[in-house]
């Protein structure tokens, strides 16, 4: 059986001071179960200042996987740490327009398009 979820943790940008991870699949109930404890702790051991979660590949959220991004959101701001969402899909997109969440996380098109904002 595929998993429902697969993360990606690239290299470290450290000269960005910027940390990607990759999402591909669905981020529901199935596949927030496979990669809850790998994700919960890379967060609690995140040292950098932005955490970039990109949804370029995920095909869907349910509201869990919303409600552990706040907690992510949470967790990083508490430690004076930014984190971000880039790289959409349509049907992503809409559930993150439908709930706000784009006036509490910021979002980007791409990791670029996130590095070119602060470099201005």
């Amino acid at each position: 059986m595929n998993p429902n979820l697969i993360i990606d943790f690239p290299e470290a940008d450290k000269i960005n001071n910027v940390q990607v991870v990759s999402f591909e699949g669905e981020f529901d109930k199935a596949g927030f179960a496979e990669i809850k404890d790998k994700i919960t702790d890379f967060v609690k051991a995140f040292d950098l200042k932005v955490l970039i979660f990109d949804f370029t590949k995920l095909k869907y959220i349910n509201s869990e996987g919303i409600g552990y991004l706040m907690e992510v959101h949470t967790h990083l701001v508490q430690r004076d740490r930014k984190f971000v969402v880039v790289g959409l899909t349509a049907n992503v997109k809409d559930v993150f327009s439908a709930i706000g969440i784009a006036e509490i996380i910021p979002i980007f098109d791409s990791v670029n398009d996130y590095l070119n904002s602060v470099s201005k």
